[in-house]
């Protein structure tokens, strides 16, 4: 099976790259447009006839669709940018994937829901409340919209990284060294999700569609531990032998872009077909920090 990854330079795409290039089964080829090279072809997924072209060349038999702007704040600075690569761009993939016979996995979020009344399955009305979120809504609907793809919605990720900076988990540490105090989130409950662990379930999904299953529609997956920010920073600080104690929880944050309560997700599709990932939060912390100790 051919799969071709996009955004593969990126925290996602990295770990699903690796782990599919390392079946014997597969023949994984990964873009990046920014940070191409080191067996990464470069793509502008805004230049539909270079994407062709790729498909073309690479035959996949699935395109993961990891590539997308998934900072909020960022997505709201510059909406325009943000719906050229999470919508626009999207759409035409999808697109041309339909017509070069191949199947779309577009990776999607938590926000696309308000947060109001968890935990939310697949089938739940969306209804996100800033523009991260109604790009990737927008997303999900190009994509279904545009041939046989199926969409995969998770959390907040984290995972192996160069620069802690590079997740808003990882960033924690940075947090905890200076000794400044500070008030962090204590109010929206998040899941932080390793992204070895979606390469994991993306993996079990691509074996189930080689043997005959059909993915089609949405799909969701989730770290099992909810935490607000506060709490996780606690959860970071433990791992690392660090002190907590000039950090303190802010129970009425003040967001530059609106962020929704809690979204827990329902991942019931996928482990009722005998997928499953995951180790401890904990220990993916202690492994993932490690090199910045």
């Amino acid at each position: 099976m051919k799969i071709l990854i996009t955004g593969a330079s990126g925290l996602l795409g990295r770990s699903v790259f690796k782990l599919l290039d390392s079946n014997p089964e597969l023949s994984v080829t990964g873009t990046a447009h920014s940070r191409a090279g080191d067996r990464l072809l470069r793509l502008d997924l805004n230049d539909s006839a270079a994407v062709r072209e790729t498909l073309q060349k690479v035959q996949p038999h699935v395109v993961i669709h990891c590539a997308a702007e998934r900072w909020p704040d960022r997505c709201a600075e510059d909406p325009d940018a943000a719906w050229k690569l999470n919508v626009r761009s999207t759409e035409e993939l999808a697109q041309l994937c339909s017509g070069a016979g191949a199947q779309l996995v577009y990776i999607s979020t938590d926000y696309v829901f308000d947060g109001a009344e968890p935990p939310y399955s697949s089938d739940d009305r969306p209804n996100p409340i800033n523009f991260y979120g109604r790009s990737k809504l927008a997303g999900e609907e190009a994509v279904l919209e545009n041939g046989d793809h199926w969409v995969l919605r998770l959390p907040l990720l984290f995972g192996p990284v160069t620069q802690l900076r590079e997740s808003g988990v990882t960033a924690l540490l940075e947090t905890l060294r200076n000794p400044e105090p500070v008030a962090l989130d204590d109010w929206a409950v998040r899941f932080p999700t390793s992204v070895e662990d979606v390469a994991e379930v993306l993996a079990q999904c691509l074996q189930k569609i080689r043997a005959g299953s059909r993915f089609a529609g949405i799909y969701q997956w989730s770290g099992d531990t909810a935490c607000t920010r506060y709490q996780l920073a606690k959860m970071v600080a433990d791992s690392c032998g660090l002190s907590a104690d000039h950090l303190s929880g802010d129970p009425a944050p003040q967001f530059a872009e609106p962020r929704p309560r809690n979204c827990q997700l329902d991942k019931s599709r996928l482990t009722d077909m005998g997928i499953v990932a995951g180790e401890s939060l904990e220990k993916q912390l202690a492994r993932y920090l490690a090199p910045f100790l």
